[in-house]
């Protein structure tokens, strides 16, 4: 296992941080709730296909992705997920993940051990290398799980460019979800015609929902936000 410190989370399940970005992979709220509630709950809720295609930004210790397979039985899962840390995906087979995990242990270690796995249900694809350069080659999107490090660290992948290209590769019903409300990505993603949404449960604080479609959440009001500002800045590359 890599050496990054372990940190356990209000849910019980454990995270990591990782010293390069001085940030965790998840919020102290807890890694599954997290996933969850802020990830795949309020996509499925819009996406109601058969068939899903998910880009994970990044995969991490892959909850988003893991979580996914858990908890959509009933539908065909596609995963495309960039990630820079080759040495934290070869670790993830010796990770400490909740006991619920167990019954996916094989696609874990296939994970792990061929960042790809795939049966008759779910397909895995792990890139290891730059996720700007990664996303120009997908298309067909339907859900995009934006769990990048922050803003403040990782700025390259929460520019208006980079939701630019985020964009050309979205379905016209596609979402994004994710726990950043950062004025500068909300701005970013409002210039680019994304409507706004939150999530409507109260035991995680609130994220951002984008959307080409209108949806059926509750408004995150930044027209009424850039009213009172005067305008938004987006981060650029």
């Amino acid at each position: 296992m890599i050496d990054y410190p372990k940190i356990k989370t209000k849910d019980g399940s454990l995270t990591l941080k990782n010293p390069h970005f001085n940030e965790c992979y998840h919020s102290s709220e807890g890694a599954v709730v997290e996933s969850l509630y802020k990830h795949i709950y309020p996509a499925f809720e819009v996406v109601k296909k058969d068939e899903v295609n998910i880009l994970d930004i990044c995969f991490g210790l892959g909850f988003n992705t893991f979580l996914t397979v858990l908890t959509q039985k009933d539908k065909k899962i596609n995963v495309f997920s960039p990630e820079m840390d080759e040495n934290l995906i070869k670790s993830l087979k010796e990770f400490d993940y909740p006991k619920e995990f167990q019954s996916i242990k094989h696609i874990i270690k296939s994970i792990s051990e061929k960042y790809y796995y795939e049966d008759e249900r779910v397909k895995i694809e792990i890139f290891i290398g730059d996720a700007r350069e990664y996303i120009k080659k997908l298309k067909n999107i339907d859900i995009v799980y934006q769990d990048a490090f922050s803003p403040k660290v990782n700025k390259s992948l929460w520019t208006y460019e980079y939701f630019s290209d985020i964009k050309k590769l979205l379905n016209k019903e596609g979402v994004i979800t994710t726990y950043s409300v950062a004025t500068p990505v909300r701005c970013a993603l409002y210039k680019l015609g994304f409507n706004l949404y939150t999530h409507p449960y109260e035991n995680i604080r609130k994220g951002t929902i984008a959307s080409l479609s209108k949806l059926n959440f509750p408004s995150a009001d930044f027209d009424v936000k850039l009213k009172r500002l005067g305008g938004c800045e987006c981060l650029r590359d």
